[in-house]
């Protein structure tokens, strides 16, 4: 596989969370008040902040993209009244600030604050108003920080990017709020980092790069090892695709998925392919076997159903003849949809 288009596309997985967090224009000067007494938990990847499609949607003159949505999340509090910062706070900005690019940035904030002043009294009310200030504050210096620094397709570019983004957020933000809102984006970011490391690594074979992958993977928060099960997946199945279009052979496909997902996960794969391949198979026998039943000549048609029920009976247990059911309905549906 090409390295410099190994090192392109995960410099674009590498760039997923700052993508996702530009804002289009100036925001309002960050206020100076503390968060110190704020409760945080850990925030979710901003892949994962998306609008939840509802019937109702409570405000009016919002912008088309707003229909059918409702807020993602609602504000926590502590005993006290202490706004408690974590993933949902993030997520409701986020819902507000997306309409950028439909309206001004302006009118996006205003409501995003009107939702605020309606939802919370103080003292969370002002917290809130002091955690969104340094978040407009990190998105408008963030893009300057981008303009600066060219997408250049190596390790050292992307090792200093990343770097000072995290300071910027480290100088930005209060360090609680800094935690909740990119503790899980950051760990991301270095995880994708030092599979590019391990991958790129030309003293390593391909089972020492899987055996890293594996310890790589083993050290992430298990809420990211969740999270990062679908983009895995996604990445296996398109890079696996293309490298058995250009007709790879099967160590190659295994050689890649070592890189990709470790080399456990590669061995659970390889089961999987072994196990599909003989059900395949077997499957291709009996379809052969029903056939000859089917064209035999002088049955009538509970005959030939005994025959063909005998025959499933003596190639498959119950649980696998559901299957074969299934796969026999998916296949006519295919057929009939051409």
């Amino acid at each position: 596989m090409n390295r410099y288009i190994v090192l392109l596309a995960l410099v674009a997985a590498l760039s997923l969370t700052i993508m996702l967090g530009r804002s289009a224009s100036s925001p309002p000067p960050t206020t100076t008040q503390s968060t110190s007494a704020l409760t945080t938990t850990a925030s979710l990847p901003p892949a994962l902040y998306q609008r939840k499609t509802t019937a109702a949607q409570p405000q009016t003159k919002l912008p088309s993209s707003f229909k059918g949505t409702q807020i993602d999340g609602q504000f926590r509090l502590d005993n006290a009244g202490n706004l408690i910062v974590g993933a949902e706070t993030r997520q409701i900005f986020d819902y507000f600030l997306a309409a950028i690019g439909e309206e001004p940035l302006k009118s996006s904030i205003e409501r995003l604050r009107r939702h605020i002043g309606a939802e919370l009294s103080e003292p969370a009310r002002s917290q809130a108003i002091t955690v969104l200030n340094q978040y407009l504050n990190y998105k408008r210096q963030l893009l300057d920080l981008e303009a600066s620094y060219a997408r250049a397709p190596n390790l050292p570019a992307i090792r200093q990017r990343l770097a000072a983004v995290q300071a910027l957020r480290a100088r930005v933000l209060d360090p609680a709020v800094h935690q909740a809102f990119f503790a899980l984006d950051e760990a991301y970011d270095r995880f994708n980092l030092e599979r590019l490391v391990i991958r790129s690594n030309p003293a390593l074979d391909s089972d020492a790069k899987g055996r890293a992958i594996d310890q790589l993977r083993a050290g992430l928060p298990s809420e990211l090892q969740d999270l990062l099960v679908p983009q895995l997946q996604t990445e296996l199945r398109e890079q696996s695709a293309a490298l058995l279009a250009s007709g790879a052979s099967a160590q190659q496909v295994r050689q890649l998925r070592q890189q990709l997902v470790g080399s456990a996960a590669a061995e659970r794969l390889e089961a999987l392919d072994q196990q599909r391949q003989q059900w395949q198979q077997r499957v291709a026998r009996y379809k052969e076997e029903r056939q000859r039943i089917e064209v035999t000549r002088g049955l009538d048609d509970v005959e030939r159903r005994s025959a063909i029920e005998r025959l499933e009976a003596e190639h498959f247990n119950d649980s696998e003849r559901l299957r074969l059911v299934a796969a026999n309905q998916q296949q006519e549906l295919r057929a009939a949809a051409r």
